[in-house]
């Protein structure tokens, strides 16, 4: 099974996730370690999974599974704080950016996962066209400070998560390595409420909501962590058939369905996303979709 297709699919939710992701940290949400605590706690939902082939052995693939989901709560927390202090767009060029040139790295050097010359064809011209659909940002926006930095982490840690899980599949079924990562992530951000500091920023930083209703915030995080779920989901799984390199390249997709969100939202709530869509802008975004479908093209050949 091709997974082009999952991997497409997957992170169209995963641009819905992050919209609502950004809406919440601005508006009801206030501290990212709240966030992150809510997001991984609900990994332990994984269990329901356990009746479809779960078979615990304690090997080298079990530890690098829960290796994967302790980083993947960090990976987590780093791209909150990054998406509380900056702009959907920049936080997703640069963490989506670094996220596989990281995992090919890694994956290369430390695990063996190598990709065809055509693949690497495809992932370099993915990145290009992503680059050109965020060029006014690496240009205009992005300065080399703390922020950027604390981006590049971010796209470093879901790199080396998803390598570690991608190893991990290799020795386990999909369901097994699933669960392991999913219950490493949720233990390690229920021990979060261990340390009294973080306990009190969890439990109180979703208080006083300013401009949004519990309702809607308990709509919007259920629509969020939804799309967000399936986006995981599909993602584990395409990195279960294929390099983490190669399957996070196609993040660039993720803009598409951005800029027809922001496009939507331009009329009622211009500033809700603070995406730049001047003509000019438009005409650049397009432009880079047509490298990316240039990228996606190549990889179904």
């Amino acid at each position: 099974m091709s997974f082009l297709p999952i991997a497409v699919i997957a992170y169209g939710f995963n641009a819905g996730a992050i919209i609502i992701d950004k809406i919440l940290l601005q508006k009801a949400l206030k501290h990212p370690l709240s966030y992150t605590f809510f997001i991984n706690v609900l990994q332990l939902l994984v269990l329901f999974l356990v009746p479809f082939g779960f078979k615990l052995e304690i090997n080298r693939f079990f530890y690098l599974a829960v290796l994967s989901g302790l980083t993947w709560v960090l990976a987590t927390y780093t791209m909150f704080v990054a998406l509380k202090k900056n702009e959907v767009s920049a936080v997703g060029a640069v963490v989506g950016t670094f996220n596989p040139l990281f995992a090919l790295i890694l994956g290369s050097l430390f695990l063996g996962q190598l990709l065809s010359p055509n693949q690497y064809l495809a992932f370099s011209i993915l990145l290009l066209g992503t680059a050109v659909f965020t060029i006014n940002l690496w240009l205009g926006k992005l300065k080399f400070n703390s922020q950027l930095l604390g981006m590049i982490l971010s796209g470093f840690v879901f790199g080396l998560s998803y390598v570690l899980l991608r190893e991990a599949f290799l020795g386990t079924n999909f369901i097994t390595g699933l669960i392991i990562r999913g219950v490493s992530a949720g233990v390690l951000a229920l021990s979060l409420l261990i340390v009294p500091q973080f306990r009190k920023l969890i439990l109180t930083s979703s208080e006083g909501s300013r401009g949004i209703t519990s309702k809607v915030t308990l709509i919007l995080m259920g629509t969020g962590q939804t799309m967000g779920a399936a986006s995981g989901l599909m993602i584990a799984y395409g990195v279960s058939l294929a390099s983490p390199a190669l399957v996070n390249s196609l993040f660039g997709v993720q803009y598409l369905v951005i800029l027809v969100v922001s496009l939507i939202l331009l009329k009622k709530h211009p500033h809700l996303l603070g995406e730049n869509l001047t003509k000019d802008a438009i005409l650049q975004k397009i432009s880079g979709a047509g490298i990316i479908s240039l990228g996606l093209y190549l990889l179904a050949r």
